[in-house]
C-alpha cells in the first residue's frame, strides 16, 4: 500500500517538474517571439486601414445591389396589375363621350 502511495507521489512530482519546465519554456518562447507578434499586429492594423475604403465601397455596392433587387422583386409582380389598370383606363377613355358644348356668341 505504501508502494502505491510512493508511486503516486513520484508521478505527481514528475508532473509538477515537467509542468514547471514547460511553463519556463513557454515564457522563453513568448518573450523571444514577442517582436514578431507585435509586427504581426502592426501589419494587421496597417492592412486593415488600407483596405477599409475597399471594404466600405464593396459594402455600398452590395447594399445598392440588394436595394435594386428588392425593388425589382416588388415591382415585377405588379406589372400585370399595372397593364390591366392601363387597359381599363384606355378603354374607358376611348369609349367615353365628351359632351359637346355649342359655341357661345360673343358678348358685346
Amino acid at each position: 500500500m505504501f508502494a502505491l502511495l510512493t508511486i503516486g507521489a513520484a508521478l505527481l512530482f514528475i508532473t509538477i517538474v515537467f509542468g514547471a519546465i514547460a511553463m519556463i519554456l513557454r515564457l522563453v518562447f513568448f518573450v523571444a517571439l514577442l517582436p514578431f507578434r507585435i509586427l504581426g499586429l502592426v501589419l494587421k492594423v496597417v492592412f486593415g486601414v488600407l483596405l477599409l475604403p475597399v471594404i466600405v465601397l464593396a459594402g455600398a455596392v452590395g447594399i445598392l445591389g440588394l436595394g435594386v433587387a428588392a425593388i425589382f422583386a416588388v415591382l415585377v409582380p405588379l406589372v400585370p396589375v399595372v397593364v390591366a389598370v392601363l387597359a381599363v383606363w384606355g378603354l374607358a377613355k376611348l369609349l367615353s363621350h365628351r359632351p359637346t358644348v355649342a359655341p357661345q356668341p360673343p358678348r358685346v
